[in-house]
C-alpha cells in the first residue's frame, strides 16, 4: 500500500518528495485490507462512544474524520446510506456472506447495522475531504 503513497526509499535521503495523485492509490484505500481495518477500528469506536443511536453515530463519525459536524443534508444523506446498506447486507447475510463488523462488536447488536457502519466509516475515510487537506 505505501509504494502507491510514494513510500520514500529509506536508503536514501531526498530533500524533496514527489507527489503524485493517481488511480492506484483510489484503488488502495478503497480495497485495502488494511483500510478496512480502520474502518472497522473507526466504526468499533463509533459505535463505543455513540452507542447504537443512527444519529449520533453520524455525528461522531463525521466529528473524528472531519472535526466538525454534519450539516443537515449530510446527516440525511447519512440516514439514508445506512439504511439502505443495511438492507443490502442483511440480504448478504442471509446468502451466508462473511460481513466486516466492527471491532469490538458484540454478539447482541444487529450484524447488519454494524457491517453498515463499517461501510458508512470507510466511505467517509474515502472522501476527499478526509484525503484532502485544505
Amino acid at each position: 500500500m505505501l509504494e502507491s503513497f510514494d513510500m520514500p526509499d529509506t536508503h536514501e535521503s531526498c530533500g524533496r518528495r514527489n507527489v503524485t495523485i493517481g488511480a492506484p492509490q483510489a484503488m488502495a484505500m478503497l480495497n485495502d485490507k488494511v483500510t478496512l481495518e480502520w474502518a472497522q477500528a473507526f466504526a468499533g469506536r463509533v459505535l463505543q462512544n455513540a452507542g447504537s443511536q443512527i444519529t449520533a453515530e453520524i455525528e461522531l463519525a463525521y466529528r473524528l474524520a472531519y472535526g466538525r459536524r454534519p450539516d443537515a443534508a449530510e446527516k440525511d444523506l447519512g440516514q439514508t446510506f445506512l439504511a439502505k446498506q443495511k438492507q443490502i447486507i442483511q440480504e448478504r447475510a442471509s446468502a451466508g456472506e462473511k460481513l466486516a463488523l466492527p471491532v469490538n462488536f458484540s454478539d447482541s447488536t444487529d450484524k447488519a447495522a454494524g457491517a453498515a457502519l463499517v461501510d458508512f466509516c470507510h466511505m467517509l475515510l474515502n472522501s476527499n475531504e478526509f484525503v484532502y487537506r485544505n
